[in-house]
């Protein structure tokens, strides 16, 4: 499956309810697969084939996995690909058991996805919650940048002051989860990326309004600056903004 000028490749996105959501846990392990539609094809294919899926999984899987796919919004179009499907279990062996499953039974399925959508890549990564999504498991959009430590740099360092990030953000009212997906096996060779930093929102209107009240924080730069320091921890690029569709899974 081929997408554009591939600059994101890592098992992404919203929710996942496995009685509660993997952004309710403080870890999860992820895949995802990054396409283009075929000639002729869209989101509404795509949408027909996942409810395919869906049925088949409830009953076949032998883990729990829950997917979404991501659709993108504000983004460099020839950079991004059309759709991204996400995958969540709990574990990485969990999620290697569904894998296992998929690859050897999903047979008729699977060429019902290729006919729908050709993938470019497939990675395996992790996701670490910051602070967790009021709605996992719904619909949100996605706002998500490709981060690099910068020299020097612990984890720990980085853990600390996202803690303390979540902290403020909790204490001013500002709305949404905020991530950190790692990708891992299947990124390209030359990605430089460690992370993505992702926050995660209700929709556009509520990620607009947190902009809004953020800017009306007097101290808030400074703020910022005092959390993650003058140098900043890590170095991230352009955000690109996504719309995240559950559509089903595993319990």
């Amino acid at each position: 499956m081929l997408y554009r000028n591939i600059v994101f490749v890592l098992s992404c996105v919203v929710g996942l309810t496995l009685g509660q959501t993997a952004f309710a846990q403080e870890r999860a392990a992820m895949e995802s697969y990054a396409c283009n539609y075929v000639d002729g094809k869209g989101f509404d294919d795509l949408m027909a084939v996942a409810a395919k899926w869906d049925k088949w999984a409830s009953k076949n899987n032998p883990a729990p996995y829950r997917a979404y796919v991501l659709t993108p919004i504000f983004a460099t179009f020839d950079e991004v690909p059309e759709a991204v499907w996400i995958g969540f279990s709990p574990t990485s062996a969990q999620l290697g058991a569904v894998a296992d499953t998929w690859l050897s039974e999903g047979g008729d399925l699977i060429a019902e996805f290729d006919s729908v959508v050709k993938c470019g890549a497939h990675t395996l990564g992790g996701n670490r919650m910051v602070k967790a999504y009021e709605k996992a498991g719904e619909a949100g959009i996605v706002q998500l940048s490709a981060c690099s430590r910068n020299e020097g740099v612990s984890w720990a360092q980085i853990a600390k002051a996202d803690q303390a990030w979540a902290d403020y953000t909790a204490e001013h009212e500002l709305p949404g989860g905020i991530y950190r997906w790692g990708a891992g096996p299947g990124k390209p060779k030359d990605a430089k990326m460690d992370f993505y930093s992702v926050w995660i929102t209700e929709s556009l209107e509520q990620h607009g309004s947190a902009w809004d009240k953020f800017r009306e924080i007097e101290t808030a730069a400074q703020d910022m600056y005092a959390i993650y320091g003058d140098d900043n921890l890590y170095t991230c690029d352009n955000s690109r903004i996504y719309h995240g569709v559950p559509v089903g899974g595993s319990d």
